[in-house]
């Protein structure tokens, strides 16, 4: 185990500091970036060590090795200006092996086009689709590896099209008492052109830790609440995109078994240092094979966005 945890932490290490030698500038496809997950989004996007969630393929594919089970998962997020983001997954176990179709799309609305060839009408002034196929894999227990392949198109007011193929690893230990470290290096590819002009991909790296604790007696908060189990989970991560400022951000989560099997979670994040985010919140009711999910980013001056998911457990 100790070498483990030192693998890892020279793994988490190298990719920290690889990310601080970048320069600062601008990257292309930001959709790339721009996880739409209710639970992430709720816990403040810090999600990097948080394992058996279908959202990790947009934070660190190795944490998809720990999936319970079958599940469908599908979610939807409002964008500034009118746009919209929907995600959909489905991790599939096969053997030793996850294996995660997933797909991510950004629509921008409407705009009306006037061109100086007298093309006019009214167009989607961008439209991003990302196809996303993850892996992961856990050699030793405790311990998982994780790569996705993604091939990303942007069309542009239906004028000019661009196309580009990106690869995502990451590493995942989740130690028995609770406690988990990770580290991914993402969107590792080519530049976006569009004609002979392009920008970078913007690749990321993330380094993160979280801790599962749960409580007993569960409801320790009030003792004759009908409460029979409960779980705080604490998230932290430092994230940077190439050519960008590094951050931080992190969340919480408590999740509370009630009566009638319902679970209740309740979550909270914090994004350290932004120019328009802040304070994030989320709520999931689970209840059988079902579980939806609610979030709210806070804007400093744009709208707020609105993430809800759904998925369920076969």
């Amino acid at each position: 185990m100790r070498l483990l945890s030192a693998g890892l932490a020279f793994f988490l290490g190298a990719v920290l500091f690889a990310a601080a030698r970048a320069e600062n500038g601008l990257t292309g496809a930001p959709i790339l970036n721009r996880p739409v997950g209710a639970r992430s989004s709720g816990m403040g996007r810090a999600f990097t060590a948080v394992p058996g969630d279908v959202e990790d393929i947009m934070y660190n594919p190795a944490g998809l090795a720990f999936a319970p089970s079958l599940k469908a998962y599908a979610a939807y997020m409002n964008g500034f200006g009118g746009g919209n983001y929907g995600f959909a997954g489905i991790p599939l176990k096969l053997w030793n092996f996850v294996l995660t179709p997933a797909f991510l799309y950004y629509n921008s609305g409407g705009m009306d086009l006037n061109l100086s060839d007298g093309t006019t009408g009214n167009v989607v002034g961008e439209m991003d689709k990302v196809s996303m196929l993850s892996a992961a894999y856990q050699p030793l227990h405790g311990l998982a590896l994780g790569a996705t392949v993604k091939r990303t198109e942007i069309d542009l007011a239906e004028t000019a099209s661009a196309s580009a193929m990106s690869y995502d690893f990451g590493a995942l230990y989740s130690i028995e008492d609770g406690l988990s470290f990770g580290a991914a290096s993402l969107n590792n590819g080519a530049a976006i052109k569009f004609e002979d002009k392009g920008d970078p991909s913007p690749a990321t790296f993330r380094g993160g830790v979280s801790y599962k604790f749960v409580f007993n007696p569960a409801n320790f908060l009030d003792h004759s609440s009908p409460v029979t189990y409960c779980d705080l989970v604490f998230a932290s991560d430092w994230s940077k995109v190439n050519k960008e400022a590094g951050h931080y951000q992190s969340g919480l989560e408590m999740n509370m078994k009630m009566p009638e099997s319902i679970f209740l979670s309740l979550r909270v994040g914090y994004l350290f240092n932004r120019a328009e985010d802040g304070f994030t919140f989320g709520l999931g009711l689970r209840n059988g094979p079902w579980d939806f999910g609610f979030g709210f980013e806070t804007a400093k001056k744009l709208d707020s966005r609105h993430p809800v998911s759904v998925s369920y457990e076969f």
